[in-house]
């Protein structure tokens, strides 16, 4: 099973005496393996969260955030089209009878 976590020790471990007790300058800098960017240092009971990252879990050794993708060109203007609702009702012309059809004749 895998750790989630990188502990690291960071700055002067050197125990100093400071009247009666003892005091060490170090802090324990925790690293997230999962969530690159997540990090938190504690010292003396105190600690802090810092993420810095791009919201992307890692799941596989071969992890590597992809670019964003390429942002469009303008789209093109379109054609003119015609008034769907003109202010006047546009003319029909009427359609003329196909040879050998026609209106019956009066016999």
């Amino acid at each position: 099973m895998e750790t989630a976590w990188i502990s690291k020790i960071a700055g002067d471990s050197q125990q100093y005496t400071k009247g009666e007790s003892t005091i060490s300058y170090a802090v324990n800098v925790l690293k997230s393996i999962r969530w690159p960017g997540a990090l938190t240092v504690c010292k003396g009971g105190k600690f802090t969260n810092v993420y810095i990252g791009y919201g992307i879990k890692r799941v596989d050794p071969s992890f590597n955030p992809t670019s964003p993708p390429q942002v469009d060109a303008e789209p093109s203007d379109p054609a003119e089209q015609p008034e769907p609702t003109p202010l006047q009702e546009p003319v029909v012309k009427a359609e003329e009878p196909a040879e050998g059809e026609g209106a019956p004749e009066d016999e």
